[in-house]
């Protein structure tokens, strides 16, 4: 190893210029959404939602972009090894709140669509404010473990240049100076090989997972349940295409055929045979009617009850249906 520590190489000052930029950005819109969501007297479910997204990425703004660009700029660790701890454990804390609020986000828009209990304000509500409360102490207990895997690591004491590591980096860079050849123990590389995996799992994989898996089903349901009714399409082309359906209920016991009266061009009523082999359901949906032509229906029934049939009666037989559609 180098009797000279490390120096800053050109990857670190484009993270560095990101941040610096993110920070110019994104901290003044932050603090007026936070104003904002704030001065509102009253505060609804989505509202509390936004509140706690934008805690989240204050967090992860000023407490997060300033230490780390401070951290590049030095490129050595000044503050010791408790703010060493506390600072990684913050920065995942930041990153942690921030996926968990967003899972809570898409959970809430999925809950709002198939469960009842979300028809009822409070009780959303209250559900809501316990999905924020589980993720924030969620996320303090995830990043709980950055206390005992960082730590402050002196690499060259005639320069007091030190470092802010990982406990098995330490490990590595130790056997380095030494020039041992000694392995490190297999036990350790598995413990930092399930470190990484659980840390990117529960910082990113689980909750994205979570919110594609919601909003899919959120997507589902609203391209379900907002496609067009076949009855009623149905209903529509029958009430262009016929004036009305009037049917006609006689004192015989002989079955009569079905017509449907259709208004011809000089007032006269043209009769139609339907087969009796074809069943078919009457609709009667006045209330769909414009009221423009509300006069010439009036004429058409007073027309109609000349043939003997009225507007409130009809004719049933076995192979034909009566009923009404309830809007």
């Amino acid at each position: 190893m180098d009797d000279q520590p490390p120096e800053p190489i050109a990857s670190d000052y484009v993270e560095l210029g990101t941040l610096v930029i993110l920070f110019i950005i994104g901290g003044p819109i932050n603090l007026a959404a936070y104003t904002q969501i704030a001065e509102r007297p009253s505060a609804t479910r989505l509202d509390i939602l936004k509140r706690h997204l934008n805690y989240s990425d204050l967090l992860v703004l000023f407490v997060y972009v300033p230490s780390r660009a401070c951290w590049l700029l030095t490129y050595d660790w000044r503050g010791g090894d408790f703010l060493c701890k506390l600072v990684k454990f913050l920065h995942t804390f930041a990153f942690q709140i921030s996926s968990n609020v967003i899972v809570c986000i898409a959970l809430d828009r999925l809950l709002s669509v198939i469960s009842p209990t979300h028809h009822s304000p409070e009780k959303a509500q209250k559900r809501t404010k316990a999905m924020l409360v589980t993720a924030w102490f969620a996320a303090l207990l995830i990043s709980t473990p950055q206390f005992a895997v960082w730590k402050t690591f002196l690499a060259f004491e005639q320069l007091n240049w030190s470092q802010c590591m990982q406990i098995w980096e330490i490990i590595r860079v130790e056997q380095s100076l030494l020039n041992t050849s000694v392995v490190i123990p297999r036990q350790l590389m598995d413990q930092e090989n399930v470190y990484v995996i659980v840390h990117m799992m529960l910082i990113f994989w689980v909750p994205a997972t979570i919110v594609m898996i919601c909003y899919m089903i959120v997507s589902c349901w609203v391209y379900l349940n907002s496609r067009p009714s076949v009855l009623g399409a149905t209903t529509a082309s029958r009430i262009v295409r016929q004036e009305m359906i009037t049917c006609h209920s006689g004192s015989e016991t002989e079955w009569r055929p079905l017509k449907s009266i259709l208004k011809s061009t000089k007032g006269s009523v043209i009769a139609k045979d339907i087969s009796p082999m074809n069943p078919q359901i009457l609709i009667s949906d006045r209330a769909v009617r414009s009221t423009v032509n509300r006069s010439s229906f009036s004429s058409t029934y007073n027309k109609s009850s000349s043939f003997g049939y009225g507007p409130n009666s009809y004719m049933g037989n076995s192979q034909s249906y009566n009923t009404k559609i309830t809007r």
